[in-house]
């Protein structure tokens, strides 16, 4: 009679199934929708992920007994730093000045007599950290729709993410002995983070085989930058969750707990990506 798989480890090969079978779902119903409905799917499924993962960061930035008045504020602002940064990326600079000016004023004025100086601050660099995150990165991953093959470098990224998300969680659970950084993410170690860069690079030879026109070592060099940068900011989001005390963002994707918890690493990703296809696009018109 075969030896069973201890509990623990048939809990941690469910959860990588569940893992890999909800990234290959979201790239095929994303494929399937732009292949019907045009790239402007991407940009639809982009404006969802930006208004749940908005609504997400808000119970992480701020407390329940928060003033509604400004959590409506900065969620508004969120949204019209991304729609801006979407639209026309070298505005979005002056979008982010101008909320962030329009935020720190108004806490300042709805809230300097219920704090101290100390608490006020860090309600203010929250704002300011919430457009950056859910405003200006997620506007670049629309951005990189704007390019000339940019239906290809957008399922390009996602599949450098989530290739290495799920090929470093393997590689963490079969080969994982040195932590990674376990004050922020114990669970996260060396050798899954290389397994990880790994994934990425092997997502970029698949991207090489659909579009063999691109150059083979700036395609590679771009799927490894950019699956360490979503490494990082799946590290990022574990320091929010962490220092607000919460295990998952959300509980809407089997597997990732919220949207953030699944878009982490692709917030981090995006400008990497962009700036690495624009060189690329560069290269091959010249």
């Amino acid at each position: 009679m075969a030896a069973s798989l201890p509990t623990t480890d048939k809990s941690k090969l469910k959860n990588l199934a569940i893992r890999a079978a909800s990234a290959i779902v979201a790239l095929v119903v994303l494929s399937v929708s732009v292949y019907f409905y045009h790239i402007d799917a991407l940009r639809v499924f982009t404006i969802g992920a930006v208004l749940l993962g908005t609504r997400e960061l808000v119970r992480i930035l701020f407390l329940p007994e928060e003033s509604l008045l400004i959590k409506s504020l900065f969620f508004l602002m969120v949204i019209f730093v991304f729609v801006t940064t979407s639209l026309s990326l070298p505005y979005s600079a002056l979008a982010f000045s101008l909320v962030s000016i329009l935020f720190f004023s108004s806490a300042l004025w709805l809230q300097h007599r219920f704090r101290s100086i100390t608490a006020l601050s860090v309600f203010q660099a929250k704002g300011i950290l919430g457009f950056l995150y859910m405003g200006l990165l997620p506007g670049f991953t629309v951005n990189i729709t704007h390019l000339q093959y940019g239906y290809g470098w957008f399922l390009g990224m996602l599949g450098f993410v989530f290739a290495g998300d799920t090929l470093a969680y393997l590689s963490g659970m079969l080969l994982g002995r040195t932590p990674l950084m376990p004050a922020i993410s114990p669970k996260k170690t060396v050798e899954g983070a290389l397994g990880g860069l790994i994934g990425s690079v092997l997502a970029g030879v698949a991207l090489l085989q659909f579009y063999p026109q691109f150059p083979t070592w700036p395609v590679l060099t771009l799927a490894a930058l950019t699956g360490l940068a979503g490494q990082m900011g799946d590290l990022f989001e574990s320091l929010l969750k962490r220092v607000a005390n919460k295990k998952d963002s959300g509980r809407l994707m089997p597997g990732h707990g919220g949207v953030l918890d699944r878009i982490d690493g692709v917030l981090f990703a995006s400008p990497v990506m962009l700036a690495g296809a624009i060189l690329i696009e560069l290269s091959l018109a010249s």
